[in-house]
């Protein structure tokens, strides 16, 4: 009996002893797995959210399908990546796109992120674009792969964010997905799905194909997919060929034989070639009335007339905001997206046919510019608006991107879209406004249109066609050289000096009091210092000033010299910095038809003689700097001819054969380059105002009445630094103005006195 009572006593405390640690051990289990819960859940919550919207259909749309290029930024072809590499591998890769100037979008796995880190933080801080890359598969029309794919969208968006501080709105997919997917990855906020036109495989995948045979394949607004991996040094070398050969890439015009008819694609115009004092906002995407209601109010309170690109779909769902927005006097355009069709004929019929029920239902009689609603440039909608003559506008700004939607501050889009470095908007500038796309705010938009007209506008917002169709002041750009004045074409080249270099500089170097010694002047001799001239003037008929201003300058600052030489009707001559002018041609074809003489102040101020670093003694150039230097003035030319080349003002060519030295110094080697090359005067002056250093208007006028006399050269410039220029020229002319006849100054072009 005692052992039994013994045994039972034995399993009784085993059984205490089983329950308690199985206790703890569930205890401590449980714990375990309520902090991993409790550390994962924002993600499962966030992943759970949108399994339910996925479920129950409550998705109000689907991802948006992007098969084509939308921001090739005027390349052949959008650059995408796949995948991560190393370190060094993506900083090397990092380089060759920022050499080629060139903004790609980087697509990753979480396996991605996991195993570079590193790599995505350096494609973040090189301000390229990261999106979610999904392997799976997107077309099944399975709920169950839709629900598979939210949660890996969402564990690799999120693990993107942690890194890069930005959650992505875009992803890639390799296959066509269907509307279960398109659905799916809208619930787990993408709001793009990107399908690449052709992928280049990793080079451990198999040989690349030659850089060129590439080129030459690519059709023009394909989004092209380069996949990632361990890739070797000389992959990056190919990438970096690549690179440069996209950048150098042009979108030819080419003849297309359609229906019968040879047809010239149209290219799409980013801005109007004028010199209209004119600039125009476009708007697309009807759908949020409360928007659109700020936007029309905007453009109201700024005085200004848009255009707005509507579909064919918005003709009958949306009619009474295409009404609307046509009792305010606005225009319209035609949004089209030229992925939904096969052919160019089939294309044109849907811009024939939105035409049609623009004229038959609301009586709509402008031209209808056209812009693609989604999908990018296409040949094919370039091919369709050439054979129904129809223009294809883009923009110069388009103010709403994809990683902006979250955002309800304008003055973070505001700012990056429109720097104060970057100045007003120039004349003819297009600025596009994507609506229905700010999630968070029906305001931002309606804001936005309101700062940039009124902080970075100084012109008329005027509707696009009026600005295309006003032939008295659009051109072709460039000028060709069939259209251009006889004696301006191709008139700089070298080999024209044939006599002795001094003579001609005798006879045709204008210079400066200051610049008077073989210290100022390497290469001449004393003798010949003394010949030269240092008085800075022009003989002319007396009481004549010649007004000139260097450099270049933004629509601000140049466009008040104009209008305050245009008050007191004086002309002046202006010596043209090419290398920033080619950025905006509409703006010095307007000082040529504002009645001014051009001439050149080289491409990128080079100098004609070297400053030892004194500043107080200069040296010859060398043979190198020469032959430099011969390139630049042929150069600068060729840039001004090529927008100014064609106008005749009162029976001269406004493009000179006029040089103003860089910072006016000069050597004997230099001068006799200038001289070699075919321009006429090499031109200082009489007085140099610095007025970039000047402290006020008043300060600047009365140092212009200082050195006023007949036949003076004054030099200012037109930079945005010179912030005094235009007011402290508009009060010198005042006070010119009100002297008596016997004391009256003319101010004329050089143009008029140096033939």
């Amino acid at each position: 009996m005692n052992q039994k009572k013994q045994l039972g006593t034995t399993i009784i405390l085993l059984l205490v002893i089983i329950v308690c640690t199985g206790s703890v051990l569930y205890l401590r289990s449980r714990n375990q797995t309520t902090a991993a819960q409790s550390l994962s859940s924002p993600i499962s919550q966030e992943i759970d959210t949108a399994l339910r919207l996925f479920e129950t259909n409550s998705v109000r749309e689907k991802a948006r399908l992007q098969t084509a290029a939308e921001n090739q930024n005027g390349l052949k072809a959008e650059l995408v990546f796949l995948g991560l590499t190393d370190e060094d591998s993506m900083s090397q890769l990092l380089s060759a796109l920022q050499q080629s100037d060139i903004i790609a979008s980087f697509y990753v796995t979480g396996a991605d992120v996991t195993t570079y880190p590193q790599s995505l933080l350096q494609i973040s801080n090189s301000n390229h674009f990261t999106g979610v890359a999904y392997a799976g598969n997107t077309n099944s029309s399975s709920a169950t792969v839709g629900k598979r794919a939210i949660a890996d969208i969402i564990r690799t968006s999120t693990t993107i964010q942690s890194i890069t501080g930005i959650r992505p709105v875009q992803m890639l997919a390799l296959t066509q997905p269907d509307d279960v997917f398109l659905t799916a990855a809208s619930a787990s906020s993408i709001k793009t799905v990107v399908v690449p036109s052709q992928v280049v495989p990793s080079v451990n995948n198999q040989t690349l194909p030659p850089v060129q045979e590439l080129m030459d394949d690519l059709p023009h607004g394909s989004i092209l997919c380069m996949k990632l991996g361990g890739i070797a040094q000389e992959t990056v070398d190919y990438y970096s060929q690549f690179f440069s050969a996209l950048k150098n890439t042009e979108l030819p015009l080419q003849a297309q034989k359609l229906s019968e008819s040879t047809i010239t694609p149209v290219k799409e115009i980013q801005r109007i070639y004028t010199t209209e004092r004119a600039v125009c906002f476009t708007f697309s995407g009807l759908g949020n009335q409360a928007e659109l209601n700020g936007v029309l109010d905007a453009l109201r309170s700024v005085g200004g007339t848009g255009t707005f690109f509507v579909a064919r779909n918005d003709l009958s769902d949306r009619a009474e905001q295409v009404n609307q927005i046509l009792s305010e006097g606005h225009t319209l355009g035609i949004a089209v997206q030229s992925a939904m069709f096969s052919t160019a004929d089939a294309l044109l019929q849907e811009l024939l046919s939105t035409q049609d029920e623009l004229r038959s239902k609301f009586a709509y009689t402008d031209d209808l510019p056209v812009r693609p609603s989604y999908g990018g440039y296409t040949d094919l909608l370039r091919q369709a608006c050439g054979m129904g003559k129809f223009t294809l506008l883009s923009a110069m700004v388009n103010v709403v991107k994809a990683e902006d939607m979250r955002v309800t501050d304008p003055s973070v889009v505001f700012l990056e879209r429109f720097p104060v470095s970057n100045g007003f908007l120039q004349r003819g500038a297009i600025i596009h406004f994507q609506m229905n796309q700010y999630q968070y705010s029906d305001t931002m938009l309606s804001e936005l249109v309101k700062r940039v007209a009124r902080e970075r506008n100084m012109y008329d917002l005027k509707p696009a066609m009026a600005v295309v169709n006003n032939k008295e002041y659009t051109y072709t750009y460039p000028v060709a050289k069939s259209a251009m004045l006889p004696e301006v074409r191709d008139a700089i080249y070298p080999g024209q000096l044939k006599n002795r270099p001094i003579d001609a500089i005798v006879s045709r170097y204008i210079g400066i009091d200051w610049i008077n010694s073989t210290s100022f002047l390497p290469g001449f001799t004393s003798q010949e210092v003394k010949r030269l001239d240092k008085k800075g003037t022009v003989a002319a008929d007396q009481n004549v000033i010649f007004l000139t201003f260097d450099d270049w300058g933004t629509d601000e600052s140049i466009t008040r010299i104009l209008d305050v030489l245009k008050a007191h009707s004086a002309k002046a001559t202006f010596f043209i910095r090419t290398e920033n002018m080619v950025y905006n041609p509409n703006l010095l074809r307007a000082i040529a038809m504002e009645g001014h003489a051009i001439g050149s102040h080289t491409r990128k101020h080079l100098p004609l003689a070297i400053d030892t670093g004194s500043g107080r003694k200069f040296s010859e150039l060398s043979t190198t700097q020469l032959e430099e230097l011969e390139k630049d003035l042929v150069a600068s030319y060729e840039d001004l001819q090529s927008v100014i080349g064609d106008i005749k003002i009162d029976g001269r060519p406004a493009l000179t054969k006029l040089f103003r030295p860089p910072t006016l110094a000069v050597s004997k080697s230099g001068l006799a380059k200038v001289f070699d090359c075919g321009f006429t005067y090499s031109v200082s002056g009489s007085y140099t105002t610095q007025d970039y250093k000047a402290k006020s208007a008043s300060s600047l006028a009365d140092a212009l009445k200082r050195y006023t006399k007949n036949g003076a050269i004054l030099i200012m410039h037109m930079s945005d630094t010179s912030i005094y220029t235009a007011d402290g020229l508009d009060m010198y002319l005042r006070e010119m103005e009100m002297r008596l006849d016997d004391n009256a100054y003319r101010f004329l072009s050089l143009s008029e006195a140096l033939k």
